[in-house]
């Protein structure tokens, strides 16, 4: 079993094999039980994180900042319009700059003009940086997120979480331009752990990018996983464990188009009558922040069955394992 990451990008869990996925939960949880002990784990002393947000963000900014003062490192933040970008230096030369300063780069870019649009840029930064890219969110994965996500099931749930039913389900949401990069990784996931997942949205207008589909299909015929494609929202919460609430916008679609469709879809709101369906202690998850009353009710979102808050944690825990990983 290699697991040596040392130097890898974490652009796309495609890259990713499923010894490499739990070595980093198995990182992140030694190292949550690390800072819960005070134990010092200054595993990238000296090292620097370089922050590039094309997007805003709370939790992706905070929790990296927080993460690598832990580890003993230094993260710094830019926007675009902040660098030489500004005055049109390209993406490539940019990279191969910062490069030279750097241990790290951090990218978050989504909610371009084109499905395909923001992935692009990553690549570009990736295949011109000579440090490891870390994938804070494109157009089409969101690793970081899915990589706490499960970190946070196998709490809730032990050695069994393999055999819970996840139900990520598409949720009506006010705001474009939402990428579908959760999904697409918790398929990816879900196919390379074994798990038992359920994907449940309106109709084809949201079907998802057949490249992470199939490979999701693909690693689930070796592991055992279950994943399924529904749509109905009634039939994917019966009998669930986790009820996850995420919208992603029709890649097809244009932004107008897309919102014009939502006009029809407000049902698709997560609500206690689903976790009456659902087993008992059911859990609600969502990556937050969430619309209320829009993507999920206050009865859920407040709810006992509400865990939104230890999985937005777990974002730090994930991210410091990969940044350990794979900047050393």
């Amino acid at each position: 079993m290699n697991t040596k990451m040392r130097g890898k990008h974490f652009v796309t869990l495609l890259d990713y094999s499923r010894e490499e996925i739990e070595s980093i939960l198995e990182t992140g949880f030694d190292l949550k039980k690390k800072l819960a002990r005070g134990e010092p784990h200054s595993l990238l002393s000296g090292k620097t994180l370089g922050m590039l947000f094309c997007n805003p963000s709370t939790r992706t900014r905070v929790s990296f900042e927080t993460g690598m003062t832990q580890l003993g490192g230094h993260a710094q933040y830019y926007a675009p319009e902040q660098l030489a970008m500004k005055h049109e230096e390209t993406w490539e030369d940019t990279a191969r700059v910062i490069s030279r300063y750097l241990d790290g780069i951090m990218l978050r870019v989504y909610a371009l003009p084109r499905y395909g649009m923001a992935r692009e840029i990553m690549m570009k930064v990736a295949n011109n940086a000579t440090v490891p890219v870390i994938n804070a969110l494109d157009d089409k994965e969101h690793p970081c997120q899915v990589m706490a996500d499960i970190m946070t099931i196998v709490e809730k749930f032990g050695p069994e979480y393999k055999r819970k039913k996840v139900v990520l389900a598409w949720v009506c949401s006010k705001r474009a331009g939402k990428s579908p990069g959760i999904p697409h990784d918790m398929a990816i996931v879900a196919g390379a752990l074994g798990m038992n997942l359920t994907i449940a949205y309106p109709d084809e207008r949201y079907d998802l990018d057949e490249e992470f589909m199939a490979h999701a299909r693909e690693l689930a015929q070796k592991s055992g996983a279950n994943i399924e494609i529904v749509h109905d929202l009634t039939k994917a919460a019966k009998d669930s464990d986790i009820l996850y609430a995420k919208c992603w916008g029709g890649l097809r679609m244009e932004s107008q188009e897309d919102i014009a469709a939502r006009e029809h879809l407000r049902d698709w709101c997560l609500a206690k009558k689903h976790f009456n369906l659902a087993n008992p202690n059911a859990m609600f998850m969502h990556s937050l922040p969430v619309e209320r009353n829009q993507e999920a009710l206050d009865e859920v979102i407040d709810g006992p069955m509400s865990i939104i808050y230890d999985q937005a944690e777990n974002r730090l825990h994930a991210q410091k394992a990969v940044m350990a990983l794979i900047m050393r």
